[in-house]
């Protein structure tokens, strides 16, 4: 059976911390207030019941989660399918990452539409990418073949990809200004540009 062997609250936020004596050893665990009142605020050396640790168990967890979200979303842009499996892979359930994910998504860390808008313009502008290398490459990144779709569309409406022009650089940067016309509709198809 586990008992609570301490609570402190941790400075600069508002959670506790708890010191729960499982069998021979004390887990740390970090609850918020809220879990802490459902749980009835229990005291230091007070048995907990396995609802009880359940409840601090999964509100520990949820708050890794997040942190382990925070930490990634820092280090580069997510969209909603990688940071999931990054989640899952650093062991959180699927319950807890699908959580955490529509949590981060709700509070825009999460922008799969701006971050199609620049990785759009990269690769159609700097890399000079069709949009029949561009669709199937996000899409194989986890991003809607709808979204990638409706970006790259509003993109070329808007004026800010030019794939005439695009084709004609890629040309002019990639072939002798001799090549035949098939050596050219090569390159293009290569690409993944319409012929």
């Amino acid at each position: 059976m586990a008992a609570l062997k301490y609570i402190r609250e941790q400075k600069d936020s508002h959670l506790l911390s708890l010191g729960v004596v499982e069998g021979e050893e004390t887990v740390l665990y970090t609850v918020n207030a809220e879990t802490y009142e459902a749980v009835g605020s229990p005291a230091p050396r007070c048995h907990l019941t396995e609802s009880q640790l359940s409840a601090i168990k999964y509100t520990d967890s949820l708050i890794r989660a997040k942190k382990k979200a925070l930490s990634l979303l820092a280090f580069s842009d997510n969209n909603r399918r990688t940071l999931m499996t990054k989640l899952l892979r650093a062991g959180f359930s699927r319950e807890i990452s699908e959580s955490v994910v529509s949590e981060m998504v709700a509070l825009g860390y999460v922008n799969e539409e701006r971050q199609l808008e620049r990785i759009i313009l990269d690769e159609a502008n700097r890399k000079l990418r069709g949009a029949g290398k561009i669709i199937p490459a996000l899409t194989a990144k986890g991003y809607s073949s709808t979204d990638v779709r409706s970006v790259l569309s509003r993109l070329v409406q808007e004026g800010q990809i030019d794939f005439k022009e695009n084709a004609k650089t890629l040309i002019a940067k990639k072939l002798p200004e001799d090549a035949d016309p098939e050596e050219k509709k090569k390159l293009l198809f290569k690409n993944g540009y319409k012929i």
